[in-house]
């Protein structure tokens, strides 16, 4: 499985389609226009058609409109509105004409650059629509619909850095607005999937995909999978650092305390002064009843840096607001549970953390109390800047002394430092969830460095660790908001869950009925369960949304390729592929469309574009079909064979990957 394709497997893996509605601002329409002329027919005119427009009465709206754009041609606000007329009945040509009219006249009119910007996202054209949409802000920096569509532009022109730029000053004055949150984690993960690419197409570090793919798994929490790729990670650098822990903690998570135990074990024969390995053995310690060894090593991890050991166990947060808390598995929270009472016979710190590890994993206390708790008995906390040299530096490094980390890069980190001790305290700066800065260093490395797998894996890392911290912050504005409906439909859906996810995109939609790609992400999962009609409902309610949605047009033509209806099918399809020219599917849909209405010639055209991403052979075979139909039995005897032949190494590699998985279920089970 390809990282790109891991990425989307994510549960933070979103996809937005243009990702907003088409929000009017009061000030910008109907009764917006002040009328600068004085004429009473004019103002006659003018006050029945906002009435009209009130009234979603658009015949009597243009036709009133037009009268006063006749007797006051250089009204510019009415022009404006006349055009939103059209607007609202979808006659976008005719809307866009009259904005640009309106701008002619009065160029910084901040209700036409804005409309104008939206129709040309509407089209798919982001370029041409950002100019509008910055002229639009200048004139009105307040409202966050434009600051939303100018970033949506952006994420149309592929600068998704000037996106997530976008978002984040937009966010410093509206950082409770649940869009804003959610385009921001949906641009971080954007970022990551091209780091990811970067990742992929890179042939120096096989170590690193691995390791990607294994975190990718272990978020999904498809722990056999994670513990597949660890292994090979672990096969192609034995010693790298990190590795045996983090192959630990999938474990430990999984309720395999054995083979965690040596994985933890492992990794402090690597390196002693592993504070996460240190800390994970003493919970493995724990779990098992031996007291006395958890807090031995707890209290050699605190001796080194307590506030860090806090944030390993989930006791307090990340300075992201990421909370840190795994629970563990259920048989193992009952472990735990039975052991408060002799942690009472201790008078430690170690003690009293272990105590407030044990409520939270057996849920009698909230995190927040418990985040508070701990910090009361944090007897340390780096809130010095030391004057540090690089030396200093290496040994807050080695020592695993990682809250005196920020303050110490600052003043020790140069542009002359080695690369390998950047990317050593990038690491670092991760654990502590330091991730802008982590970013930051990452950026100042030299230019030939910037783009090697072992920097792309690190971006990577960081973007996927700040989409996290913002989905958070989208929760904690308001978890019964739409955008969080929606987050939460995403995240069941990347689990496979498609009834819960099926249930949160249908309270997201009863909550903003409005809100593009989601009438499509909940139609997509009625095709996918074969509901046909009622996916029909849901994809026809997008593309009346928005009339360019590829995912939308592309399903609903494929439900009448299922039902053998090819006339119907075709003209979805070709406006998909007019969407959407890059992707492959629409390429194969269209050419089963040609197939089907015997056109084998067009056919032929689709599916040897599409070939290009077929991974067993189905293309191949559609190909072949063609061909044979068209009496060319060379070419289809070639396309069969390699029809046959990728479809038996497809089958291999699936039958390989589940004897494997069968192979780690059965080898990780507990005596």
């Amino acid at each position: 499985m390809s990282l790109i394709h891991m990425s989307t497997v994510r549960v933070w893996l979103l996809s937005l389609g243009l990702g907003l509605g088409l929000v009017i601002p009061a000030a910008w329409g109907q009764d917006a226009a002040e009328n600068p002329v004085r004429d009473p027919v004019i103002q006659e005119h003018f006050a029945a058609a906002q009435q009209a427009q009130r009234d979603n009465d658009y015949a009597t709206a243009e036709r009133e409109y037009q009268r006063v754009v006749a007797l006051s041609p250089n009204f510019a606000e009415v022009r404006m509105n006349l055009g939103l007329v059209y607007q609202q009945q979808n006659r976008y040509p005719e809307a866009m004409n009259e904005f640009r009219r309106a701008l002619k006249i009065k160029p910084t009119l901040a209700g036409a650059n804005f409309f104008l910007g939206v129709d040309y996202c509407k089209a798919g054209d982001g370029a041409r629509a950002i100019p509008f949409l910055k002229a639009a802000l200048k004139a009105s920096p307040g409202q966050p619909e434009i600051w939303l569509w100018l970033a949506t532009a952006q994420e149309i022109t592929g600068d998704i850095a000037a996106q997530v730029a976008t978002l984040r000053h937009s966010l410093e004055s509206h950082p409770h607005d649940v869009d804003i949150l959610y385009l921001l984690g949906h641009a971080y993960e954007r970022l990551g999937k091209q780091e990811a690419a970067r990742l992929e197409s890179g042939t120096a570090d096989a170590s690193r995909k691995e390791q990607f793919l294994a975190e990718s798994y272990a978020v999904s929490n498809e722990w056999p999978s994670a513990v597949i790729h660890f292994q090979n990670a672990l096969a192609a650098t034995p010693q790298r650092p990190g590795l045996h822990v983090a192959l630990g903690e999938v474990l430990l998570g999984a309720g395999k305390i054995n083979q965690a135990a040596k994985e933890f074990e492992q990794e402090l024969a690597l390196d002693p002064n592993n504070l996460r390995a240190l800390v994970r053995r003493g919970e493995v310690r724990l779990v098992e009843g031996d007291v006395d060894s958890a807090l031995a090593d707890w209290t050699r991890a605190t001796a080194v840096d307590q506030t860090q050991v806090e944030k390993i166990l989930g006791l307090r947060h990340t300075a992201f607001g990421n909370s840190g808390s795994e629970q563990l598995h259920e048989a193992v929270r009952e472990k735990l549970s039975r052991l408060n009472g002799e942690l009472l016979t201790h008078n430690s710190t170690a003690a009293r953390l272990a105590t407030q590890f044990i409520a939270i994993q057996t849920g009698n206390v909230s995190p927040a109390a418990t985040e508070n708790s701990a910090a009361s008995i944090s007897h340390r906390e780096s809130t010095r800047t030391p004057n540090c040299s690089e030396s200093d530096l290496k040994r807050v490094l080695q020592q695993w002394r990682y809250s005196d980390l920020a303050a110490c890069t600052k003043s020790a980190l140069t542009s002359r430092a080695p690369v390998e001790l950047r990317l050593q305290v990038v690491a670092g700066l991760l654990e502590t969830g330091e991730y802008e800065e982590s970013l930051r260093i990452l950026e100042e490395l030299p230019h030939a460095e910037k783009s090697s797998p072992e920097a792309s894996y690190w971006r990577a890392r960081c973007f996927e660790k700040l989409a996290t911290a913002v989905y958070l912050r989208l929760y904690q504005a308001d978890p019964n908001s739409h955008r969080l409906h929606q987050l939460m439909g995403d995240i069941e859906a990347a689990r496979g869950d498609d009834g819960k996810a099926i249930e949160e995109y249908r309270a997201a939609i009863a909550l903003k009925p409005s809100l593009p790609n989601m009438h499509y992400s909940l139609g997509h999962l009625l095709w996918k369960d074969l509901k046909v009609p009622e996916a029909r409902v849901e994809l026809e309610a997008e593309i009346a949304l928005n009339p360019r949605h590829a995912g939308a047009l592309n399903d609903l033509g494929d439900t009448y390729l299922l039902e053998h209806q090819p006339e119907k099918a075709l003209p979805l399809l070709e406006r998909a592929l007019a969407a959407d020219s890059g992707n492959s599917d629409i390429h194969r849909d269209l050419g089963t469309a040609y197939s089907e209405l015997k056109d084998y010639r067009k056919a032929e055209e689709q599916f040897k574009i599409a070939i290009a991403d077929d991974h067993d052979g189905s293309v191949h075979y559609k190909l072949a079909r063609a061909y044979q139909a068209l009496g060319e039995k060379e070419n289809a005897a070639r396309e069969f064979a390699l029809s046959t032949s990728l479809n038996r190494e497809s089958h291999s590699k699936l039958e390989k990957q589940t004897e494997r998985l069968a192979e780690i279920t059965k080898a990780t089970q507990e005596p």
